[in-house]
This record gives C-alpha cells, sequence and structure tokens, in this order.
C-alpha cells in the first residue's frame, strides 16, 4: 500500500466515523433557511479546526438539502452534511468530535455559551 494508498483510506475512515456517529437520522426535510443557522455554533466549530492548523467553510447544497461544511485538517478533507431536520448542535458536536476528538466537544460547547451570552448583550 504506498502512501497515496494511505492517506486516501484515512481520509475515507474520518469521512465514515463522522457519518456514523451523525447515523444520518434525519430524513430529507425542505431546504435549508439562512435564518435558522446557528453561527454560533458556526463560528465555535471554525476557531476549533483553526486552533489546529485546519479551516472550515460552509455552503448549502446544490439542491438546497442539506448545509455542507467543508473540513480541513492536516492533509484530512470532506464535507459534512447537516440536513435541516437534524439537530444542528447535535451534528456540529459530533463534527467537531470526528475531526478534533472527545475533548474539544467540551472546549466548543462552552464557547458556543460564551458567544450566545456575547450576542445576548
Amino acid at each position: 500500500m504506498g502512501i497515496n494508498d494511505r492517506d486516501q483510506d484515512r481520509k475515507l475512515n474520518k469521512r465514515e466515523r463522522s457519518k456514523q456517529a451523525r447515523g444520518r437520522r434525519a430524513q430529507s426535510a425542505g431546504t435549508v433557511d439562512w435564518s435558522a443557522f446557528d453561527w454560533n455554533c458556526f463560528v465555535a466549530m471554525a476557531e476549533g479546526m483553526v486552533s489546529v492548523g485546519g479551516a472550515v467553510r460552509v455552503g448549502a447544497t446544490r439542491d438546497g438539502g442539506a448545509w455542507a461544511f467543508g473540513v480541513y485538517v492536516g492533509d484530512d478533507y470532506a464535507t459534512e452534511y447537516v440536513r435541516p431536520a437534524e439537530d444542528f448542535e447535535v451534528a456540529l458536536q459530533e463534527i467537531v468530535v470526528a475531526w478534533l476528538g472527545e475533548n474539544a466537544a467540551t472546549v466548543w460547547w462552552e464557547r458556543v455559551l460564551q458567544l450566545r451570552a456575547a450576542a445576548a448583550r
């Protein structure tokens, strides 16, 4: 197995872990509504990715049926999808866990709460 094969397997495994964690429990439920997008959760996730030298991009799928998060950490990258019917907080937390580890979830949630408190002022 060459280096490229190993890298590709690692990327596929990370994608699969994330999919399994969320279980793809939501069915298609219309199109994304950007007014329902929780920017505090996203900003906290982006800060976590950047803190380890990664990045994240956000958009919607071509048909508008899900938010699409492009996650880049080191040489690993994948697009994670969150449907409107899914619990947004839970889905983003599971993406954080899949990419940054279990300990990052606590840091992520604390940051979400800080951002929400700042926005409420």
